[in-house]
């Protein structure tokens, strides 16, 4: 979890600045790093005027390649899977994106924004059409059926349903805004109904303000009494968390639980698209 400050858009400055976080990550012990929102141009939104702009949008596009590539060297470098943040740029079409890249340097998610908060600035973008979940490998040879939802979409129940359905057992949320108490219990509750675990990284400056949170989706012990599934709740300030989940004790819950869909033990089932 990178709860740091991208340097606006000075696309160099944070391609450079997610290598040293990832590597730092990998040392910790990190299998998976997950960015805040749109990292590589530090969530700073286009205009309507630059979103006209056919060289703005060249440009974009040219960012988006090197931060992309940039990434696949690292993941490579560092041995970890990183998530990695940007405004996608097709054509005359911009999104709000993330691709999750393996440790091989391989793309094996994308997701375009689907709920976008236009009240916030993002009505110059264009959604994406649904909610798709991934088989990733890890290092030790376990793997984990990961799924995306970025910032707003963490609100609506029918988007975390939609991964749920798709097998997702770690949802990953890149996010820029506040994560106020009702909207940390919003988090705590798309765990918890859905039994997957589930992580959002934040940025610390104001007026984001951090409290990066992971929940394993554990809501109740193996005795039926509910618990705390909250592991790490982060404060306001920069930092870097490294959160350990176990994926054994995760599907071993989910198949002896009634809350959201059924699923055999470690047996999730898996789309490639699901419709949102």
């Amino acid at each position: 979890m990178i709860q740091q400050s991208a340097c606006g858009r000075e696309v160099g400055v944070n391609i450079d600045l997610a290598r040293q976080w990832t590597l730092r990550a990998a040392d910790a012990g990190a299998d998976v790093v997950l960015f805040p929102e749109m990292w590589n141009i530090g969530y700073r939104l286009p205009t309507p005027k630059e979103a006209a702009s056919n060289g703005f949008r060249y440009r974009m596009a040219e960012a988006r390649d090197r931060h992309l590539a940039a990434a696949a060297r690292t993941a490579r470098e560092a041995g970890v899977t990183i998530v990695a943040t940007h405004l996608e740029v097709d054509g005359d079409r911009m999104s709000n994106a993330a691709a999750v890249l393996d440790r091989t340097g391989e793309v094996v998610s994308r997701h375009e924004k689907v709920h976008l908060a236009w009240f916030a600035g993002e009505s110059v973008l264009h959604a994406g059409n649904g909610f798709s979940t991934a088989r990733l490998e890890l290092a030790d040879g376990e793997h984990v059926h990961i799924g995306l939802m970025i910032c707003y979409e963490r609100v609506f129940p029918e988007a975390a349903r939609a991964l749920a359905a798709g097998g997702a057992e770690l949802v990953l949320v890149p996010n820029a805004s506040p994560l106020c108490e009702n909207r940390l219990w919003q988090a705590r509750t798309r765990a918890f109904e859905n039994k997957f675990a589930l992580a959002i990284a934040n940025y610390p400056e104001a007026p984001y303000g951090g409290a990066s949170i992971v929940c394993d989706g554990i809501a109740f012990d193996e005795r039926g009494r509910p618990r705390d599934h909250t592991v790490l709740l982060a404060d306001d300030r920069p930092g870097m968390h490294v959160v350990d989940l176990s994926l054994a004790a995760l599907r071993e819950y989910r198949a002896g639980q009634p809350w959201g869909l059924p699923v055999a033990a470690g047996t999730p089932a898996v789309s490639s698209s699901v419709e949102g």
